[in-house]
């Protein structure tokens, strides 16, 4: 994201061709906080985006930060072992191999974790193949024996083909990105296909619990337009598209209070 004076900012043609083919789902609303920061306080309003992996402008931040949370984890784990589990296209149909593959994973922890007496740590990427079979793709905490994954594999319905490679934790940022890539994770999903799943120890994300934000119900342009006069900040996505600005808020005084300007009924709501 890239900030630009306020002056310079145009929300011309990007922001308002985004507009008007989002208008019912994505940027269509604002979430909006007050932020008060070395005793000055102001508003700040950002697109509230609407977090779809098909969105042209979501999904590739969705597949950022996964990568981005992935890399991170692995690191701090040491979930060097990058296991590649296929399956025998005689096993299901290409429409079924979603369901069929995870079934089998499901199985096939269970042999793991009678093998090493506890629940083996993971990360597991689903990859559709030109084919349409699903591949996991999965992160491991300990080595597996490549002998004891393809024998256990097929016994619970999985495919001859596997693989378990041990990446060098200096070269694991690229290792994974070399496989995390936009194609991987946003082609050929339905809409309620998972693309990844996690062992219970593991979480990718924390939900952040700061900050009082409102809903408002109306795209940024609208409101970066009618407060265009106090705004101090604004960031902007590489095509241009207006991200988030702030509005610094005067402090009152015994003759003057500044106020923000009124949103019509209906259309703030706390979240």
């Amino acid at each position: 994201m890239n900030n630009t004076n306020v002056m310079e900012l145009d929300i011309g043609p990007s922001s308002l061709d985004y507009i008007k083919h989002n208008r019912n789902s994505c940027g269509a609303w604002t979430m909006q906080e007050k932020v008060t920061e070395k005793g000055k306080t102001s508003s700040r309003y950002v697109r509230l985006g609407c977090k779809k992996w098909v969105c042209p402008k979501c999904g590739a931040k969705k597949v950022k930060r996964l990568r981005h949370a992935i890399i991170k984890t692995a690191v701090e784990k040491n979930m060097r072992r990058f296991l590649t589990l296929t399956l025998d296209p005689k096993s299901c149909s290409p429409e079924e191999s979603i369901y069929y593959i995870k079934k089998s994973w499901d199985k096939f922890r269970v042999y793991l974790k009678r093998k090493f007496g506890v629940s083996v740590s993971y990360i597991a990427i689903t990859e559709l193949q030109k084919s349409g079979y699903a591949h996991l793709h999965i992160l491991v905490d300990r080595y597996i024996q490549q002998s004891w994954i393809s024998a256990n594999w097929q016994a619970v319905g999985g495919g001859k083909i596997v693989f378990i490679t041990l990446v060098d934790i200096q070269r694991i940022a690229g290792y994974l990105s070399k496989y995390l890539t936009k194609e991987l994770l946003l082609g050929g999903y339905k809409p309620n296909q998972r693309r990844y799943t996690t062992s219970r120890d593991i979480v990718l994300f924390v939900k952040k619990t700061t900050g009082k934000w409102k809903l408002i119900k109306k795209p940024i342009e609208t409101l970066f337009k009618s407060r265009s006069s106090r705004i101090s900040e604004t960031s902007c996505d590489e095509t241009g598209v207006l991200q988030m600005f702030e509005m610094e808020l005067l402090q009152p005084t015994n003759s003057f209070i500044w106020k923000e300007p009124p949103i019509e009924s209906g259309q703030l709501m706390l979240l």
